[in-house]
């Protein structure tokens, strides 16, 4: 049941073959791997998009789709969760991934935290930033993928459980 769901939502091979910026992968995107809806190929996916959408970087998608490759996790989730950091949510997520890192290195004086004063003071506070944004990164991804696993597992168990009280019903008429 959540594998149709999931197969009605995420883009097509053809799709997502046609971008441009995905070409540089070639035929790697024709990976049986990485279109699989398994359970545990997904929750890899959700994985490799939380984790990669915590990482200030431009072409995050890049990014995505050579772990998902790699690793062979699903890549239309992969690459679908990169979005989580938009230019709505960067902001914040910058902001917290920076003070993340300060409270790890105990940063006396921390770089007051603004769009011009990251840009200026981008040598002083890349420390921060990255090693907040690893470690933001790599917890968020691990419980998302809890999530997943626990939600589709759960959502198995639920449907199972609804298929044999319908037997049983059957069976006693």
């Amino acid at each position: 049941m959540l594998r149709k769901k999931l197969e009605k939502i995420l883009p097509t091979h053809e799709k997502v073959q046609k971008q441009k910026f995905l070409k540089i992968f070639g035929k790697l995107l024709y990976k049986r791997e990485i279109w699989s809806l398994s359970r545990r190929k997904v929750a890899w996916g959700v994985f490799i998009g939380i984790f990669v959408a915590c990482i200030p970087m431009p072409l995050q998608m890049l990014l995505a789709t050579f772990l998902a490759i790699i690793f062979n996790a699903n890549f239309p989730i992969s690459f679908a969760l990169i979005f989580v950091s938009n230019p709505i949510t960067m902001p914040p997520l910058f902001y917290f991934e920076y003070e993340i890192g300060n409270f790890i290195f105990q940063s006396k004086n921390p770089v007051i935290f603004s769009f011009k004063s990251m840009y200026d003071n981008l040598d002083q506070i890349a420390l921060s930033l990255y090693t907040g944004a690893i470690i933001l990164g790599v917890i968020s991804a691990f419980i998302c993928m809890y999530l997943t696993n626990f939600y589709w597992i759960s959502n198995v168990r639920r449907t199972r459980i609804k298929r044999i009280k319908e037997l049983n019903n059957e069976t006693l008429l």
